[in-house]
């Protein structure tokens, strides 16, 4: 989990949003390889291993996606690349389910932070991972783009992918997919649709940090 992906979390559990904290045991290149990220508003506690962190609780299961074994890595992220215009490599995206397979060729091709979501288990990826269930726990406005498969496109993933998507930003999903009101569409072929969001969502007010995100509390061993 790269370290600057750490301030869009939000906690999963349903209480008001609130900024999450981590304590990392292992750091590269700005990547949490080990460590914890906490609620201090609920006092949860979840683990970030190998690089991923992981929502789920015992009981929880996420679906495997279909993956894309045939697909040319280097064309898909391209064509993301296009959809959610990485025209320069500020800010992250999000890609869900069975478009996380193109992760690593997204952010080799623009540089953008990419956050892997609940993506087909098996297989490797090297940048941003994460693991939940019913929604996309980011903050509002927090990234420029979010990809959705047709496993991750109910009311509540669609809703949170919205809201965390940043007006003006993009969003991907199936072309079966009704598009919410706030997005605009801008074209569709029959795989996907790509919009526009329209209406920024009133979220936390950002604050600014001195010093560097780095500095943050390590725990030993």
């Amino acid at each position: 989990m790269h370290v600057d992906l750490v301030e869009s979390l939000r906690c999963p559990r349903g209480h008001e949003d609130g900024w999450l904290v981590a304590a990392a045991d292992e750091v590269i290149d700005r990547r949490i390889v080990r460590g914890t990220v906490g609620c201090p508003i609920c006092g949860g506690e979840w683990r970030i291993d190998a690089g991923e962190l992981s929502f789920l609780s015992e009981s929880s299961r996420v679906s495997e996606a279909a993956t894309f074994a045939n697909a040319d890595q280097a064309a898909e992220a391209m064509r993301l690349a296009a959809l959610l215009n990485l025209r320069d490599a500020s800010g992250a995206v999000v890609l869900i389910g069975s478009a996380a397979v193109f992760a690593d060729a997204l952010a080799s091709l623009t540089g953008v932070r990419v956050l892997a979501v609940n993506a087909p288990f098996g297989v490797a990826l090297h940048h941003s991972r994460l693991r939940t269930t019913h929604a996309l726990p980011l903050g509002v406005g927090t990234v420029r783009g979010v990809c959705v498969d047709a496993a991750h496109s109910d009311d509540a993933w669609l809703g949170s992918a919205v809201r965390a998507v940043a007006r003006g930003g993009r969003v991907v999903a199936p072309t079966d997919v009704i598009v919410p009101d706030d997005v605009q569409e801008l074209a569709r072929d029959d795989r996907e649709w790509v919009g526009e969001v329209r209406v920024a969502a009133s979220g936390l007010v950002p604050l600014r940090r001195g010093g560097d995100p780095m500095d943050m509390p390590t725990r030993e061993g």
